[in-house]
């Protein structure tokens, strides 16, 4: 490769704006934490879509469209239905890790998946973890574009013919596919290869057709059981990990809590410790609050939605192939000291995007006899400059409501889950809740506990990422230097774009003595110097150093891009190389110009001869020979006139002179 691309990407700074980012919570779902069950790192098969400059530029569609209505057929006008150019990238197929292999070189590709969030970078080393969970937009719809096309069947069909190709362009499809449903992003409607257009809409159209998928099983180790119990009585049992392919750790966090693996509390579980498959525990303790912790292998299916380090603002992914991965997980209760039952909750994700599903789970304990539940969705709220919802100001008359839910029946204590709903307007949300036994008074869950309590982030539209670059010299001789100048717009706040310069050639200037068509893609091209790489973090400009070019033929500045703005950014793509605005013609140097001759020898003089009367006419006496005139001032007189003059007054002076000789 006459390419290499560095590596060196530094931890970002998570903002505080409509781009920040953090861990969509699940509930019962642990955030994802080392030792992380994969590691993401490389691709295999990635599309250019809007990715080099010149190219056609995705586009997106308006926040609220409807991805059901179809794909818009090639050649769409994106000012007729609202649709905005966003930036282009490379649509890739990622590898997942069993480890880390920028640390661990043993490490082995385990699976690959696909991105679903496109306004997201990716960091290859990230660490992540399967989720219960998928906060994803017509996630059913990925997850029938997974278990249906690439890698797990030959569709769609691509205008490739081998392998290598074929892989590139099908995963790119798939990709982009994904995106329309995930974050409404359409390929360019002018681009370049019109039959991978058709590929991307063929993928879209036949998940329409198929309809959504239901989420796969559960990928972390269960926990099933009552939400709590009375203090200081053996609660339980709660069975652990009955979907787990081998042991699993348990770990339980509450002061002076017991544990026992009989219904007799005979036999004492320590904390840490592993139960098999299946196992089960009895809980006893003080009132208040119980965490179990489960640790153990689980089965992660095509279409498992993964989660990476929040440490590290990278995109989420959902899994193309099934693996065995460690899941993760914890559930919360509670020990009360007997009556009145007791209402506790947790949202399903606390920050999302526009038009991403939520949901809420209630615990009831304590409950003893028929009850009914009744759920609200107070909102939105203006969401606080802090960016916390939980100080929206919950406390006020006249909420707006966003939803009430069918009222729940209930006869005992147990868990209660809301149905998805997709959410709309940006802005602060929080559930409320009632419990209504039949004998006692109702127990009100009021709104604006963080536990309950969501925002919603619009859905951003990252900028057109472009790379402009411009030699400084079109046609220079040999011996002269030569600088590029780079300019980069569409970068986001805490991103960074990564440039190295290269200058190639020379090559042998074409049949009409330019550098027009020449071939820059051919292998192993010559190259005068590679220059020193650039990181932007914003907007702006650099200029390499200057390179003097020693032989004369034609050369070209090239430089490779990679970045962390969007999917697939990491993917090097190469501008400019052979671009008439990075092309150089460097001619030879000019010859040393001749010296000049030396002025000839004056001949003799002829020798006189004889005049009319007999007498010899003798030569012109030196006095008398012509000498240079010197130059004349401008007055607006011909030159030349004044020369003769000049002339005719020394021929008169001189037979002046003779004249007066011959009368002495």
């Amino acid at each position: 490769m006459r390419r290499s691309v560095a590596a060196v990407w530094a931890v970002l700074v998570l903002l505080a704006t409509c781009w920040s980012w953090s861990w969509p919570a699940t509930a019962g779902a642990v955030p994802p934490q080392a030792p992380f069950a994969a590691y993401q790192y490389g691709t295999d098969g990635c599309l250019e879509v809007g990715a080099r400059d010149g190219q056609p530029k995705p586009y997106a569609a308006p926040a609220g469209y409807d991805p059901t209505a179809g794909y818009p057929a090639f050649g769409y006008d994106p000012a007729a239905l609202g649709f905005t150019a966003t930036g282009g990238t490379n649509a890739c197929r990622y590898k997942f890790y069993d480890k880390n292999p920028r640390t661990d070189p043993s490490a082995v590709v385990i699976a690959t998946g696909y991105c679903v969030q496109y306004a997201a970078g990716q960091l290859s080393g990230t660490g992540y973890d399967p989720q219960d969970a998928a906060p994803v937009r017509d996630a059913g719809y990925v997850r029938r574009i997974l278990a249906t096309y690439w890698p797990n069947s030959d569709l769609p069909t691509v205008p490739g013919t081998n392998a290598t190709v074929i892989n590139r362009q099908r995963s790119g499809a798939v990709a982009m596919a994904i995106h329309w449903f995930t974050d409404g992003i359409a390929m360019p409607p002018d681009y370049q290869v019109p039959a991978l257009y058709d590929s991307v809409k063929q993928v879209v159209d036949g998940a329409l057709a198929a309809g959504p998928l239901d989420p796969p099983a559960d990928p972390t180790p269960t926990i099933d059981g009552p939400g709590g119990g009375d203090a200081q009585t053996l609660v339980g049992p709660y069975t652990v990990g009955a979907n787990a392919l081998g042991p699993v750790t348990v770990r339980i966090d509450g002061a002076g809590v017991d544990a026992y693996t009989d219904a007799a509390g005979t036999v004492p579980f320590t904390s840490g410790d592993a139960l098999p498959l299946g196992g089960r525990l009895w809980l006893r303790g003080p009132a208040g609050q119980v965490v179990l912790h489960a640790e153990g292998p689980v089965q992660a299916a095509i279409g498992t939605y993964m989660a990476g380090d929040p440490a590290v603002r990278v995109q989420s992914m959902m899994l193309a192939t099934a693996v065995p991965l460690t899941g993760k997980t914890e559930r919360t209760l509670t020990l009360v000291p007997g009556d009145p039952p007791r209402l506790t909750s947790q949202v399903s994700t606390a920050v999302l995007t526009s038009g991403a599903p939520v949901s809420d789970s209630f615990d009831v304990t304590g409950l003893r006899g028929p009850a009914t539940l009744t759920a609200t969705l107070y909102g939105p709220l203006p969401v606080p400059g802090s960016g916390d919802c939980g100080q929206a100001g919950w406390d006020g008359a006249g909420l707006p409501v966003e939803a009430v839910y069918d009222p729940v029946p209930l006869t005992g204590d147990g868990r209660v889950t809301l149905p998805d709903r997709t959410t709309g307007e940006p802005g602060c949300y929080s559930f409320g809740a009632r419990l209504q036994p039949e004998a006692t008074d109702p127990v009100d869950l009021p709104p604006g506990d963080p536990a309950e309590t969501l925002r919603v982030d619009p859905r951003p539209v990252p900028p057109v990422l472009t790379l402009t670059t411009r030699a400084s010299a079109s046609t220079l001789p040999a011996g002269r230097e030569a600088t590029d100048t780079l300019t980069v717009t569409g970068i986001t706040p805490g991103r960074t774009v990564h440039l190295e310069p290269t200058l190639y050639g020379p090559l042998p200037p074409a049949a009409d003595g330019g550098c027009a068509g020449l071939d820059w893609t051919a292998p192993d091209l010559p190259v005068t110097a590679r220059l020193a790489p650039h990181d932007l973090t914003a907007d702006g400009s650099v200029t390499t150093e200057a390179v003097r070019l020693a032989a004369a033929g034609c050369y070209s500045f090239g430089t490779v891009m990679t970045h962390d703005v969007l999917t697939g950014g990491q993917e090097p793509v190469e501008h400019g190389l052979g671009d008439p605005e990075e092309t150089l013609l460097v001619t030879p140097s000019p010859s040393p110009s001749p010296s000049p001759s030396p002025s000839p020898s004056p001949s003799p003089s002829p020798s006189p001869s004889p005049s009319p009367s007999g007498t010899p006419t003798p030569s012109p006496s030196a006095s008398a020979t012509a000498r240079p005139v010197p130059p004349l001032p401008d007055t607006g007189t011909d030159e030349t006139e004044a020369v003769l003059a000049g002339a005719l007054a020394l021929l008169v002076l001189g037979s002046a002179a003779l004249a007066v000789t011959r009368r002495k």
